[in-house]
């Protein structure tokens, strides 16, 4: 995290199937195994009921995963990075850097701790979806506020995408000023 201002411009590689930006089509879950009126009376299905407590389990799973990663830079103990990230992940920052697995996630983290003290970074909303190939992803909407020279905040949005095992395997990193200004309010 810093708090460099991201361009709208893409300064990926066409030539690298891997470096090129994929089109995601979002898709929120919604609950799994709710009964209606036209049910019969009384009845509830067992399976229904199991999917929707595995799917929830499955989902507040990914969301501590996530809890855990952000508190992890306000404790500066990366100590569980491995349990929480897939071997080949891939972390996209919003102003360019991408980190490709995790030594070279645990190299930025390394530099990242050298010149900087993350103050907070809450956590406004998560929203569940599924990436183009079917596996679980998470939208979070954040502040981050940190020092390095100066102080800063930002807001920011990350498409965090999981692999078959539970492991986060791709985090793409969007950022917003934080000060919002409203141009059309009558005064």
């Amino acid at each position: 995290m810093v708090p460099d201002v991201c361009s709208s411009g893409s300064n990926y590689d066409a030539g690298s199937l891997d470096a090129r930006p994929h089109a995601a089509r979002f898709r929120i879950t919604g609950e799994v195994g709710t009964t209606d009126a036209t049910d019969a009376v009384g009845a509830t299905d067992t399976a229904d009921s199991t999917a929707t407590t595995d799917v929830k389990t499955a989902q507040n799973a990914r969301e501590q995963s996530v809890r855990r990663y952000f508190a992890m830079w306000k404790t500066r103990d990366f100590s569980d990075l491995d349990k929480l990230f897939a071997r080949d992940c891939r972390y996209e920052e919003c102003y360019g850097p991408v980190y490709r697995g995790l030594e070279q996630m645990h190299r930025w983290i390394s530099d990242m701790l050298a010149k900087q003290i993350v103050d907070s970074w809450d956590i406004h909303e998560m929203r569940h979806g599924m990436n183009p190939l079917g596996l679980p992803m998470l939208t979070v909407t954040w502040t981050f506020s940190g020092r390095e020279k100066e102080s800063y905040i930002f807001d920011g949005v990350s498409i965090i995408e999981f692999n078959d095992k539970g492991y986060m395997s791709r985090v793409r990193e969007f950022e917003a000023q934080h000060d919002r200004v409203f141009p059309y309010d009558d005064k």
